[in-house]
């Protein structure tokens, strides 16, 4: 069986629930750090939603851009791990949303199961949304000391990707690349000018405001790395995580409560086999027996009520760009033990050049979340764009006409 996972953009607002529900992770869901589908299809989208059976622009000229550094060391890593699973997708940059992913297949029978992601390549914690909850800075804090291991970490290929092939054994002072780099706390006060003239930006940078004082008493329980660290691995988190309830894993309130089922199922059949032997009608074991053949399914019921909700960073399928309307899913296969993504056609946005990007959604996310953490807002394309500044400046204007 299937645990679908609503994978939510995680958004690092001090109220934001994006989560997918209850065990399955229907891409109509948000991802904690991700997950995401925006509202209503605006025309420009449905124009921009790729076709299938129509010839992509295949080997267009990649571009040799810094947001592709670490992707090859990556690729390889993922897949040469046992279980994990690649096809018909890989790696690209694109004009309009940077670094992302490429469908490089025509046919719909290829969107089931595009990427398979085994359990052991998954950075996660147990997560909570209760106030004053730390699940992001334990994650943050685990994928900074995974980096730092560099290649004796079983996870060094994914950390290759998120420093975009920086320097994994660093110095306890060393930046690393950001993942989020047009996120608003990236941004200069100049470039935060054009948001302080409107009721809207102003409360936007308190926002960001609020976000910082957070992570930095957050930051007041960790040790072994300087701020400026922890911020970097905090970013990645609340802009690539995921969070929902896997009934099959161990994590959470009633993670373990399954376990103890799943030990009891094969003690509970010897048992009641043992009491049908010694005695076939059952007269004097009757309810014992009841009792210990019930105990996995009360158990079980008592864990779905106890919930085991995991925040997980998902290698490969995290670095789907969002796209509100997307029909994705990501399930946890407990058969593989894998996280498994399946593409849907509203999935696949069309390139100017004609190739065809691969969108999941992280969730409903306002523009306000999407600017504070990821870096970007609905409707708005890069495409022509290189002027980091320039980029921010074109950013804001774009949140602000929204008003």
């Amino acid at each position: 069986m299937y645990t679908l996972f609503s994978a939510f953009a995680i958004a690092a607002f001090p109220h934001a629930t994006g989560f997918r529900g209850d065990g399955r992770v229907t891409v109509v869901s948000d991802r904690l750090g991700r997950q995401g589908i925006r509202g209503d299809c605006d025309a420009r989208c449905r124009e921009r939603l790729m076709p299938l059976g129509v010839s992509s622009a295949v080997d267009a000229p990649q571009q040799n851009h810094e947001s592709l550094q670490g992707v090859a060391v990556f690729e390889q890593w993922f897949e040469s791990a046992a279980g994990a699973r690649v096809k018909n997708i890989k790696h690209s940059f694109f004009g309009s949303y940077g670094r992302g992913l490429e469908f490089t297949s025509t046919s719909s029978k290829d969107l089931s199961g595009v990427i398979e992601a085994p359990r052991r390549l998954v950075l996660r914690v147990p997560y909570s949304d209760e106030e004053g909850s730390d699940w992001d800075a334990k994650l943050a804090t685990k994928l900074l000391h995974e980096c730092k291991k560099g290649r004796a970490s079983e996870f060094w290929g994914y950390c290759s990707l998120l420093c975009k092939g920086g320097n994994l054994n660093a110095a306890d002072d060393y930046k690393y690349s950001p993942t989020a780099p047009d996120a608003l706390r990236h941004w200069t006060d100049t470039e935060k000018e054009i948001l302080e003239g409107s009721e809207r930006g102003r409360k936007l940078l308190r926002l960001a405001s609020d976000q910082e004082d957070r992570w930095r008493r957050k930051y007041e329980s960790v040790e072994g790395m300087t701020y400026e660290q922890f911020s970097w691995a905090m970013e990645a988190v609340h802009s690539r995580a995921f969070r929902g309830e896997f009934g099959a894993l161990d994590a959470g309130e009633g993670g373990q409560l399954r376990k103890i089922a799943s030990l009891l199922l094969p003690l509970s059949a010897l048992t009641f086999g043992f009491f049908a032997a010694t005695d076939p009608g059952m007269n004097d074991y009757y309810l014992p027996a009841a009792v210990v053949a019930a105990s996995p399914v009360i158990l079980t019921a008592i864990a779905d009520q106890q919930g085991s909700k995991e925040a997980v960073m998902l290698p490969f399928i995290d670095s789907a760009n969002h796209l509100q309307e997307a029909d994705s899913v990501i399930e946890y296969d407990p058969v593989k033990e894998s996280f498994v993504l399946s593409l849907g056609r509203r999935c696949l946005v069309k390139e100017q050049d004609g190739r065809a990007q691969v969108c999941i959604s992280y969730g409903i996310r306002s523009d306000s979340e999407l600017l504070l953490n990821y870096g970007f807002v609905r409707g708005f394309s890069m495409e022509g764009l290189t002027d980091r500044s320039l980029i921010r400046k074109r950013l804001a204007e774009a949140y602000l006409s929204g008003e």
